[in-house]
């Protein structure tokens, strides 16, 4: 037996239905964030209000105004999130929904960091695409295993946020684009799942 042996099953071995019963355990545990689509409504204008206000408010007061403006922007429509999940949750999160916040604030954490770093040496630019790569990763590979959409949408973020490090590119505008379009993408998909589920009783 090697390290490699478990990756690399024989042809008549039996099939496992463990990705299924991930799939389903994550899609248990996110369906309160999946229930309505009003919150990702909210993101996709929210998001791209900030990137689009973020060069006045970088003209009124430079850094704390554009910092004022993004925390304020994350702020409410946190707020309206967890307003939703509050408001759709039965008996408080699962230990695997509790999981998976704490590996994306572990996961911000870093990204924070390397903003930091960006905005020391002189790169502001880069943030928007930084950003767009760490939800289009989180989106593509988390969230997919909750509902199949997030994996179209993190493609999209993905490659926005390699668009937008591109040198010539708005970075701003893109991320405006990106974000507009992947949450409203979400929200109508959440609709029709929710359609689906009421078509179904």
């Amino acid at each position: 037996m090697s390290e490699y042996d478990p990756l690399l099953p024989l042809s008549d071995a039996p099939i496992s239905d463990d990705l299924e019963r991930v799939q389903a355990r994550f899609a248990a545990a996110s369906r309160p964030y999946l229930s309505s689509p009003w919150s990702w409504l909210a993101w996709a204008l929210i998001l791209p209000a900030a990137a689009l206000a973020t060069p006045m408010a970088f003209a009124i007061g430079e850094a704390p105004a554009v910092l004022l403006l993004w925390s304020g922007a994350i702020l409410l429509g946190g707020a309206l999130e967890m307003a939703a999940y509050v408001r759709r949750s039965r008996g408080g999160a699962t230990p695997l929904a509790s999981w998976a916040l704490r590996a994306q604030g572990n996961l911000s954490l870093m990204v924070t960091a390397l903003s930091a770093l960006l905005v020391w040496q002189g790169l502001p630019w880069a943030l928007p695409g930084l950003w767009l790569l760490l939800l289009g990763h989180s989106l593509y590979l988390m969230g997919g295993l909750a509902f199949p959409p997030f994996r179209g949408c993190g493609l999209l973020y993905q490659a926005a946020g390699l668009l937008a490090l591109w040198p010539r590119s708005r970075p701003l505008l893109v991320f405006a684009a990106a974000t507009a379009a992947g949450n409203l993408w979400i929200a109508v998909s959440v609709w029709r799942e929710s359609r689906s589920r009421s078509g179904d009783r």
